[in-house]
C-alpha cells in the first residue's frame, strides 16, 4: 500500500447539507436541511461506529456516502471522488454499502420486496465474476453458509448472512454497514467482526458502522462518531472515550441518549407551554416559517405509487374497477 493511501483521508466530509427533495427534484424552498453543518474525516484503517437516537439521520448519511442521493460533488468525497457521481467506485467494489432488509423492485408488483426466489446460496455466490476464489471460501466459512439453502425457505438471519457474503466479495477500500448484523446470531455476529476488523489492519480499509446493538464492540472500533439531530456532535477516538468514562460502551452511549432525549423532552414540554396540542403546533409552526416539508405534505402524494397501478387515493378505486368492467 502506498504512501499516499496512508497520508489521504479515504473520507472526507465537508459542511454537508441534505434535505429530501420535492416532487419536483429540489428541496422545497424554506425546509428545514435533514441534514446539517457536517463535517468529517477518516482515515484508512478506521473502524468507527455510528450512533445515535432512531430518527438522528445515520441512515441519511451513510446513504449519501453510499452515493445513494445526490449531493454537492464537493460536500462528499470517498477516496477522493464523489460517490454520487463516479460509479466507478461502487462498481469497482472499492465502496461497498450494505443496510437494510435485501429487497428488490418488481414491476407493477411493488419494490422493496424481499429477495425470496428459489435459488440457491451457491448459484447467487459463485456467480458473481472475477471474484478471488481464496477470499469466496472464507467469507463462506466466517459466515457458515450451507450452498445448499434456498432463498425462499431459509430464516431472516441466513438470508442475511448470503446478502453480506454477496456485498463482501469484492475487496473494498471503504465499507459502510447499516444495522447489517441485527439478524445474525452471536457467533455469526462475533466472527464477522472479526474479519472486518483483519480487514482494515491488514488491508487498510475503512469502515462505518451504524448499529443499536454493543455487545462484544469494546475492543472492535477505533472512533466512536455520535450524530444527534443531523449534526456530528463530536468524533473522538475510542481511546479518548475510554478516558473520560468508566461505564461500558453501551452504558456510556446509553448516558448520552438518554441526555439528549431528557432535552428533547423539555423542548416539547416548552413548545406545549402555548396551550396548543403538538400537532397543531407543528403546523402552526410550519404557516410561520414556511415549511413545505411539512405545510405541503399531501402535494407530495400524486395518487400513484411507484410501480403499481393502483391508486393511493380513496375513493378512486371505484372509478377504476368500473372503467376496468367497461374495457373489458
Amino acid at each position: 500500500m502506498g504512501d499516499m493511501e496512508h497520508q489521504e483521508p479515504t473520507i472526507v466530509i465537508n459542511g454537508l447539507r441534505f434535505t429530501y427533495p420535492g416532487i419536483d427534484g429540489h428541496p422545497p424552498p424554506g425546509s428545514k436541511p435533514l441534514i446539517d453543518e457536517f463535517s468529517l474525516n477518516l482515515n484508512s484503517g478506521d473502524r468507527c461506529l455510528l450512533v445515535g437516537s432512531n430518527g438522528a439521520g445515520k441512515t441519511t448519511i451513510l446513504k449519501i456516502l453510499g452515493g445513494k442521493h445526490m449531493v454537492e460533488p464537493q460536500m462528499v468525497r470517498v477516496l477522493g471522488r464523489s460517490a454520487f457521481h463516479d460509479t466507478a467506485l461502487t462498481s469497482s467494489g472499492h465502496l461497498s454499502y450494505l443496510g437494510g432488509e435485501w429487497r428488490r423492485e418488481v414491476a407493477f408488483a411493488g419494490f422493496e420486496v424481499p429477495i425470496q426466489m428459489d435459488i440457491s446460496a451457491e448459484k447467487m455466490i459463485f456467480g458473481v465474476a472475477g471474484i478471488d476464489p481464496q477470499r469466496r471460501a472464507e467469507l463462506i466459512k466466517v459466515l457458515d453458509i450451507d450452498l445448499s439453502w434456498r432463498m425462499h425457505k431459509v430464516s431472516d438471519g441466513q438470508r442475511r448472512r448470503v446478502q453480506i457474503c454477496m456485498g463482501l466479495l469484492r475487496p473494498f477500500k471503504v465499507l459502510l454497514l447499516d444495522e447489517i448484523t441485527v439478524d445474525l446470531d452471536v457467533l455469526a455476529r462475533a466472527d464477522l467482526l472479526k474479519f472486518l476488523r483483519k480487514e482494515c489492519e491488514e488491508r487498510g480499509a475503512t469502515i462505518i458502522y451504524a448499529t443499536h446493538i454493543f455487545d462484544g464492540l469494546e475492543e472492535w472500533p477505533t472512533h466512536i462518531l455520535y450524530v444527534a439531530h443531523g449534526k456530528l456532535q463530536f468524533a473522538l477516538p475510542m481511546a479518548k472515550i475510554k478516558e473520560t468514562s468508566n461505564l461500558s460502551l453501551m452504558r456510556t452511549v446509553e448516558s448520552w441518549l438518554r441526555k439528549e432525549r431528557d432535552e428533547e423532552r423539555k423542548r416539547r414540554q416548552e413548545r406545549k407551554a402555548g396551550g396548543l396540542p403538538e400537532y397543531e403546533k407543528q403546523v402552526e409552526g410550519s404557516r410561520v416559517t414556511g415549511d413545505p416539508a411539512r405545510v405541503g405534505a399531501r402535494v407530495m402524494n400524486n395518487g400513484w405509487a411507484a410501480g403499481r397501478l393502483h391508486s393511493t387515493i380513496a375513493g378512486e378505486e371505484n372509478f377504476f374497477l368500473s372503467s376496468n368492467r367497461v374495457l373489458r
